[in-house]
C-alpha cells in the first residue's frame, strides 16, 4: 500500500510532514545513501533527531496491535506520504532507540566460519539465557529468529521486530503472520497464535549454537543461506539433527540434547522447554546430600526429598557411588557428579557399571574390562 520510496521522499526533506517528530535528518554511509533496512512489510531508517541516533520503522501497509505491542514509542498519523503530486495521507511510524551491534545471524556466520569456539560459546550461553526468558512469560514474540536480534559490544542481545507479537489480551485471535519458515514450526498456521509460538524457534536456534559450539565446522557442512543447521521442512529425517544429537549424546550434554530432540515433537508447543532452559541456565550447587536415582516419564533423574537436584534428563541411571553416578544418554554412557555436570564421558562401550574401590566394570566391544576415575582402562 505503501511504498519504500514513499517514505524517502518524506525523510528526504520532512520539513511539516510529521506531526510530533520535529527535526529529522536520514542518517547517511559514507558515500551520502540513506542508511535504512527493508522487509516484507516494513522499513527501519536511522535518524538524527534532538542529537540522538534513533530507528524510525515505517509500514508498507497498516498493522493492527502497533499501540499495545510498542505503548508510547508508536506514533499514530505521525508522517504524511504523498500518494500522488497534490495528495497525500498521514500513516503510522514506531519510534525506537537505535541499537548498535550486529545481529544473530551475522555474528553466528562470522564466528562459525572463523571456527571461534570461545565466541560461539559466549552466543549460545547469551541466547539460551534469553530464550529461557522468552519462553516462561505470557508473551510471544512471533517471529523469532536470528536477523531479529540484535547482538551489542558487550554480548547482550536485544530483540527487535515485535510486529508479530502475541500478548494476553490478543488471546482468541489469529495471528497476522506465521514467521519466518526456516525457523518455524512446520504445522504452524495462523490459528496458533499464543505465548508458545516461540517454543520451536527458540529450541532451533539453540540446539545450533549448542552443536556450533562444540564443533564450528558443522557449519561447514550444514549451513543454511536463509537458516542455521537445520530445515524445519526435513526435520524428520535431517542429517544434520542427527549428527548434532550424536554430538551432544557422545559429548554427556544431556539437556541440549533433550532440547533437541524436542525439535521432532509434532507439535510446535514443545513439551518441557521451559524446564530445559531454565536448567540450562541456573547456577548448579551442590546438594546437601546424595541425591536418589527417581524415573519420570520414561527418563532417568536425581533428587534429595522432594528437591530434584538433576532432571529426568538420562535414558538410564544408576545410584552415586564413590561420588558419581552412570548414566546413558543416547548411546553413550557417561559418569555425573551430585550437581549433575558430566565429569566422565565413555564412548564406545556398551555397558559400564557404578564405582567400587575406585574401578568399573565396562564391556567394550564384547569384552569385559575395567576403568578408573580417569578413564584408563585395564584388563581383567
Amino acid at each position: 500500500m505503501y511504498s519504500l520510496r514513499q517514505y524517502l521522499l518524506t525523510l528526504e526533506d520532512p520539513h511539516g510532514l510529521t506531526r510530533q517528530l520535529g527535526e529529522v535528518t536520514l542518517c547517511r554511509d559514507e558515500q551520502g545513501r540513506a542508511l535504512f533496512s527493508a522487509g516484507n512489510s516494513a522499513a527501519v531508517f536511522r535518524i538524527r533527531r534532538a542529537g540522538r541516533i534513533e530507528a524510525l520503522r515505517c509500514y508498507f501497509r497498516p498493522r493492527r496491535h502497533l499501540a499495545e505491542i510498542y505503548g508510547d514509542r508508536y506514533l499514530p498519523r505521525e508522517l504524511y506520504l504523498y500518494t500522488a503530486p497534490d495528495r497525500g495521507e498521514w500513516v503510522d511510524v514506531v519510534l525506537n532507540d537505535w541499537i548498535e551491534g550486529e545481529t544473530l545471524q551475522q555474528a553466528i556466520e562470522t564466528a562459525a566460519q572463523a571456527h571461534d569456539r570461545k565466541r560461539l560459546a559466549a552466543l549460545s550461553t547469551a541466547f539460551d539465557h534469553l530464550a529461557a526468558e522468552l519462553v516462561s512469560d505470557n508473551r510471544a514474540h512471533g517471529d523469532l529468529k536470528p536477523d531479529n536480534i540484535i547482538v551489542e559490544a558487550d554480548g547482550t542481545l536485544r530483540i527487535i521486530d515485535l510486529d508479530a507479537s502475541f500478548l494476553p489480551a490478543f488471546a482468541g485471535e489469529t495471528s497476522s503472520e506465521t514467521g519466518t519458515a526456516a525457523f518455524q514450526h512446520p504445522t504452524r498456521t495462523a490459528e496458533d497464535f499464543d505465548a508458545r509460538i516461540d517454543d520451536y524457534p527458540a529450541a532451533l536456534i539453540a540446539t545450533a549454537l549448542h552443536a556450533l559450539r562444540l564443533d564450528p565446522t558443522l557449519y561447514d557442512r550444514y549451513g543454511e543461506r536463509d537458516g542455521l543447521l537445520f530445515s524445519p521442512l526435513r526435520i524428520g529425517t535431517d542429517a544434520a539433527l542427527d549428527e548434532v544429537l550424536a554430538l551432544l549424546a557422545q559429548k554427556g550434554h544431556a539437556a541440549e540434547y533433550r532440547i533437541a530432540r524436542l525439535l521432532r515433537t509434532e507439535t510446535l508447543r514443545l513439551p518441557g522447554l521451559p524446564d530445559l532452559l531454565h536448567y540450562l541456565t541456573t547456577e548448579r550447587k551442590a546438594p546437601a546430600a546424595i541425591p536418589e536415582l527417581f524415573a519420570e516419564n520414561g527418563f532417568w533423574g536425581y533428587r534429595t526429598g522432594s528437591e530434584v537436584v538433576v532432571p529426568p534428563l538420562y535414558d538410564c541411571g544408576f545410584d552415586f557411588t564413590e561420588g558419581v553416578a552412570a548414566v546413558r544418554l543416547g548411546s553413550t554412557w557417561h559418569y555425573i557428579d551430585p550437581t549433575g555436570r558430566t565429569v566422565l564421558s565413555c564412548p564406545g562401550y556398551e555397558a559400564v557399571k557404578p564405582f567400587r574401590n575406585s574401578r568399573a566394570q565396562a564391556i567394550r566391544n564384547g569384552h569385559k574390562v575395567q576403568i578408573d576415575p580417569m578413564g584408563r582402562e585395564f584388563e581383567i
